[in-house]
């Protein structure tokens, strides 16, 4: 199983998404989704205290591995290649986040101090609880070193590395010197050295790390958690102790190298600002008063290819949602269940005919998600239900088989099975009610953060 594609982009081999997406569509929906937000938001990079947190650890790498006041002892020597050893920075990244996850557990309950959402904070909260309150920290790459199982890909790192290398902050092997990322640095710099409690951590960290880095017995590798100064740890509870504290001094710097206020992400940002906190749009809705606040072209059209699409594959979901509601059914059942919601062999015609003429939406996508939904259109587009019905299987039969995987249906003559648990159908379920987001929550979230709200 490979993770790494699990940060990066949508990968489908993982077996997490197979329960989830039958029909393959999450990688058509997050495609339009991303023109729009250029993996600046993603599911698993939606966090201002995340962001900010990974952007002062490469900071704070970036100064200390490149400075020349800086020298490896002994014990790493033998270890690793030198400093710019891909396998010491990404050591340096796991001690660091290591430090900043046990110092806000070891604060939890304090006034202010939000936890929920720290990435390891039950890992942590366990290592507390097995080692009479003084964890033991590893120096290194090694799975001993990791707090969070497969750290490097699902920790702060793993899930905010592809927006920050988008930016520029640096490449796949961390060169942070690149010639398109010296006005990122300079921001971050300007960013981190003018808040004056992130200022106080950055130095406080480079002069730890630095001293780690020199240790001459492989023995001073490991240490404890109460080894490491208070006050490094409460400056990084007070720097990070909220969502809602990060978003209120870092909302500037991230809004201006998100370009998240920007484009078609703007007029989403301007919509979902005028929301209310108590009543949240539907995503349909906040879609369409994009579109009708929107001028520029190109972001229209970004904006129209979502509004085009979506009816298309909300519409072939709801068909797949009837064919999972019973064990055994005939494809007379199931026309008979989309007659009675006032559906017909028309319906999906329909759905596909905005997407068939909007010329410029399919040639934004490219390799399988292209051609999936070249396939449900032709879906939508057979001649009665029932020949809707059988190339939807059809289809589906490719998409699991493709993963390694058996349907979850089977029609034998005119008779249908069904291979998994029975699924309902939501009974508040409209036939016009959209089914992906195309990140508007996690847009959202992010959102929440950098004004500052509590979530």
């Amino acid at each position: 199983m490979n993770l790494k594609h699990f940060i990066t982009e949508y990968d489908e081999s993982l077996s997490s998404e197979l329960s989830i997406d039958p029909l393959g569509q999450l990688i058509i929906w997050s495609s339009f989704g991303q023109q729009i937000f250029c993996n600046r938001i993603s599911s698993v990079a939606n966090d201002v205290r995340h962001y900010t947190l990974n952007l002062l650890h490469h900071y704070v790498i970036r100064s200390v591995l490149y400075g020349e006041n800086t020298k490896l002892g002994a014990a790493l020597q033998k270890k690793y290649d030198g400093k710019s050893d891909l396998k010491l920075k990404h050591a340096c990244l796991i001690f660091l986040e290591n430090i900043y996850t046990l110092s806000m557990c070891y604060s939890q309950g304090k006034s202010g101090v939000v936890t929920t959402g720290v990435l390891g904070i039950v890992k942590a909260r366990d290592k507390f609880a097995k080692s009479d309150n003084n964890p033991q920290l590893i120096f290194g790459n090694d799975a001993d070193s990791q707090l969070l199982t497969q750290q490097l890909f699902l920790g702060t790192n793993g899930r905010y590395k592809t927006p920050m290398m988008n930016m520029h902050f640096f490449d796949n092997k961390y060169n942070y010197h690149l010639s398109d990322g010296i006005s990122a640095w300079k921001l971050a710099g300007d960013f981190i050295l003018n808040t004056p409690h992130l200022k106080k951590l950055f130095y406080a960290l480079c002069t730890y790390l630095r001293a780690q880095l020199s240790v001459l017995r492989q023995s001073e590798l490991t240490i404890r958690f109460f080894d490491i100064d208070s006050k490094l740890t409460q400056s990084y509870v007070q720097s990070f102790r909220s969502v809602a504290f990060v978003g209120r001094y870092a909302k500037d710097f991230w809004l201006k190298m998100t370009r998240l206020q920007e484009g078609a992400s703007g007029v989403l940002y301007d919509v979902l600002e005028l929301e209310s906190s108590n009543q949240k749009m539907a995503v349909e809705d906040i879609y369409q008063q994009a579109l009708s606040r929107c001028h520029d072209a190109d972001d229209r059209a970004l904006l129209q290819h979502i509004v085009h699409v979506e009816p298309l594959l909300a519409g072939i979901t709801l068909l797949f949602s009837g064919l999972l509601q019973h064990k055994k059914q005939t494809l007379e059942n199931m026309c008979q269940f989309w007659a009675a919601r006032g559906l017909d062999k028309d319906t999906l015609p329909k759905c596909a005919d905005p997407v068939i003429n909007d010329k410029t939406l399919l040639s934004v996508l490219s390799g399988t998600a292209y051609t999936r939904l070249e396939q449900l259109i032709k879906v939508a587009k057979a001649s009665s239900v029932t020949e809707q019905i059988k190339a939807l299987l059809k289809y589906h039969e490719s998409v699991m088989q493709g993963r390694g995987q058996l349907p979850w249906l089977t029609l034998s003559g005119k008779t249908l099975t069904l291979q998994v648990p029975v699924r309902a159908l939501r009974a508040d379920r409209r036939n016009e009610d959209w089914v992906n987001d195309y990140y508007i929550s996690q847009f959202r979230h992010m959102l929440q953060g950098l004004w500052g709200k509590d979530q």
